[in-house]
């Protein structure tokens, strides 16, 4: 709050929220996430929890489990959250543990599977949709070799990285974010993308039908592959709208099968998807214009103790006249070498973490420290290893 004080914070301006990748120390690292991704511990110099970790201060044993096959709900504990505060409604967090090559998780939530709206945060399900369908139709389409057309031959050919980047940025480049957004939409009917959704992650009670408050960049899109000059996806039928009505768990479960892809099993996977093009989208998630994460790393003072940082995320936010309130969502996947150890003559500690956070409060400025400083605690009890 002294920082949202200091700088004369407005709902208009607040301190975090839409900070900007600008201002980010690890802007100039983000081309080097995708790699960063594929790193695993060689259990000498790097190394996991392993199967069970006990944790620091409440001495409680978490087992790690394989991480769910597509289609299958996790088992979530409702309790770990408890430390969060009031004005966060809903939460879900994934810590990742390597167990041999792979990833194995354990789930908390908080309200983890309420249906609720977790605004912008959710533009990342369709064009993860856009990639799984790319690949399914071209193995080996490189979606940074894609453009997006119009097929009405109103707009010019764009590229499809430069699209998602606009989206998640808001650098308005191209169009706004909640137009380009609805254009990725455009590539499956409402009820056919609301069907896949709820397919992956294995809950049926959500709704994806809704819009993004303005109309599509480009109403009827294509996606085609430059090198291999041949057309890969079409526009569909809008079908019955309704509205975007999700979970926690949802948008967890996603952010972690982007960053985890080689991680977790071939049938854990998102379908069809190819690292070639989703390493694309995680270059994208890395400008997030949400820097709550970062603001986490800065107030623990962390910067010198890690090392091979991974901040993908995508923030969401506004105002419900029927709820007479503010909401603010952060969804994120954050995975450093923990150097801490190596001054107790331990290894390096990998830490992975995905989480989706939705905050209320009628008061803007409060709720912007709020979920910033919620962020931070997540990040103190992983790194303390009170929390896994």
């Amino acid at each position: 709050m002294k920082i949202e004080i200091n700088m004369g914070a407005s709902a208009d301006r607040l301190a975090f929220l839409y900070r900007g990748v600008q201002k980010s120390p690890y802007k100039e690292q983000i081309k080097d996430y995708p790699e960063r991704l594929k790193a695993k511990p060689d259990g000498e110099r790097v190394v996991s929890y392993g199967e069970t970790v006990v944790l620091k201060g409440s001495g409680k044993t978490v087992t790690f489990s394989s991480y769910p096959e597509v289609g299958k709900l996790p088992e979530i504990d409702n309790k770990g959250l408890d430390f969060l505060h009031g004005d966060i409604q809903e939460a879900c967090l994934c810590v990742g543990s390597f167990v041999g090559d792979k990833i194995k998780a354990h789930w908390l939530g908080k309200n983890a599977l309420v249906k609720g709206q977790f605004w912008s945060s959710t533009k990342i399900l369709p064009i993860l949709n856009v990639v799984s369908r790319v690949n399914g139709n071209s193995l080996d389409t490189d979606i940074d070799n894609c453009v997006i057309r119009d097929r009405d031959r109103r707009k010019r050919n764009m590229p499809f990285y430069e699209m998602v980047w606009d989206v998640v940025s808001y650098g308005d480049r191209i169009a706004s974010s909640n137009s380009l957004a609805a254009m990725f939409k455009r590539f499956e009917t409402r009820p056919g993308l609301e069907n896949w959704v709820r397919k992956i992650t294995g809950n049926t009670n959500l709704d994806f039908r809704g819009s993004y408050g303005q109309p599509a960049f480009i109403y009827r899109p294509e996606v085609y592959d430059l090198k291999k000059g041949k057309l890969l996806l079409t526009p569909a039928s809008e079908g019955s709208p309704g509205e975007n009505l999700l979970t926690a768990y949802d948008l967890t479960r996603f952010i972690s099968m982007l960053g985890w892809h080689h991680h977790i099993t071939a049938p854990a996977r998102l379908p069809s998807a190819q690292w070639h093009s989703l390493e694309s989208i995680v270059r994208a998630m890395g400008t997030d214009a949400c820097r709550y994460m970062d603001v986490a790393i800065e107030m623990l003072g962390l910067q010198n103790y890690i090392s091979s940082p991974v901040i993908i995320s995508k923030l969401g936010n506004g105002y419900s006249s029927s709820r007479n309130r503010y909401e603010y969502v952060y969804v994120a996947l954050v995975q450093f070498m923990d150097e801490l150890p190596k001054g107790e003559a331990k290894p390096v500690k990998l830490r992975t973490v995905s989480m989706a956070l939705r905050g209320a409060s009628r008061d803007a400025v409060q709720l912007d420290a709020r979920m910033a400083a919620e962020v931070t605690e997540i990040l103190r009890r992983v790194v303390t290893e009170e929390l896994a």
